[in-house]
């Protein structure tokens, strides 16, 4: 993994979030405004959403089923953005009681997911303009991450600050597990970095879960069955906290993750899944130590600035883009 470029002018200070469509079009949040870009990294569009108690874009996501469609947060608020006409939200929704963290949009485009500092989760039915269902129930503090998980109609998994990963059910808003990463965490390392879920993020093949913690680690899961969670691997290359955690949709390099940390480090992660050799033959997410096509040298960036956020985009070549504490976008490519 080489850095190739940074795209500018489209922040004056830090890049929060970020999201990129199938075109390749991008979206940045940021303590400042919200910017899309083309392909090519121009800034095609600065906006600065209706009026909230905060300034900052803290979450930017695209729908699949409409590549149109542009979900982003500020404050408490959540608007919606058609791409063929900014000028003003095609709606906005206030359901959140605090600032949101994080936006996910479901596969199938209707349902979008919002948590929040009380620790809840907001799903809001983008369809009927109307909020679905609230998650309070899963988290003793701030709810700091969420995903859908995909080609599954009601599963969602949060993560938050109270170290907990949530498995949920949101048509009927019932916790189907929790798993506490407080567990085996070395008593000294607790209160130095301790082991708040900062960033999740699930397989596109909707099998394999990963979870950035503070403490440095990276969790692992696999989910078995439709409504089991199974606690892999954990495995450790950050100095300080995991901010993001990051699948990937490359082929053939499938299986890749890609951590960034508090240390300003990328490490890219090259892993293999269970093919069936154990004997429960789960699909499970282990590393691969002995199957590494990238040199040492390669696996771990000195990036630079701590990592906000990244996503990834395949066409013609294999990208990853970043955001960090700079109001610019580093642009890497995965040979």
């Amino acid at each position: 993994m080489q850095r190739i470029g940074t795209w500018n002018d489209g922040h004056g200070e830090a890049v929060l979030s970020l999201d990129i469509n199938s075109l390749g079009i991008l979206a940045s949040g940021g303590e400042d405004r919200l910017s899309v870009w083309t392909s090519e990294g121009v800034p095609m569009t600065k906006i600065s959403p209706p009026a909230t108690d905060s300034s900052e874009v803290t979450s930017v996501c695209f729908c699949r089923r409409n590549e149109n469609r542009l979900f982003v947060s500020s404050g408490n608020k959540v608007f919606h953005y058609d791409l063929r006409s900014l000028d003003s939200p095609v709606s906005e929704f206030h359901f959140n009681e605090d600032e949101i963290n994080q936006l996910v949009i479901h596969d199938g485009g209707q349902y979008l997911a919002a948590c929040d500092d009380t620790g809840a989760v907001k799903v809001i039915d983008t369809r009927q303009n109307k909020l679905f269902k609230t998650l309070s129930r899963g988290h003793g503090n701030i709810c700091s991450t969420v995903q859908f998980r995909p080609q599954r109609p009601w599963d969602l998994v949060t993560g938050g600050m109270d170290y907990k990963v949530v498995y949920w059910d949101f048509s009927s808003g019932r916790v189907l597990q929790d798993e506490d990463m407080q567990q085996g965490v070395e008593s000294g390392a607790y209160f130095v970095n301790p082991p708040f879920v900062h960033s999740l993020h699930v397989k596109e093949d909707s099998r394999n879960l990963a979870a950035g913690l503070g403490d440095g680690s990276i969790q692992l899961f696999h989910f078995e069955g439709r409504k089991k969670l199974i606690v892999d691997q954990k495995i450790k290359g950050h100095t300080q906290g995991v901010s993001q955690v990051h699948f990937p949709k490359f082929k053939p390099s499938e299986n890749i993750l890609i951590s960034g940390g508090n240390d300003e480090k990328l490490i890219l992660w090259n892993f293999k899944l269970n093919d069936g050799q154990k004997t429960n033959g789960n699909n499970a997410c282990v590393l691969d130590h002995e199957v590494n096509p990238f040199e040492s040298s390669n696996c771990t960036i000195e990036h630079g600035s701590k990592v906000n956020w990244i996503v990834s985009h395949s066409e013609q070549k294999n990208l990853v883009f970043v955001a960090d504490q700079t109001n610019q976008i580093a642009v890497y490519e995965v040979l």
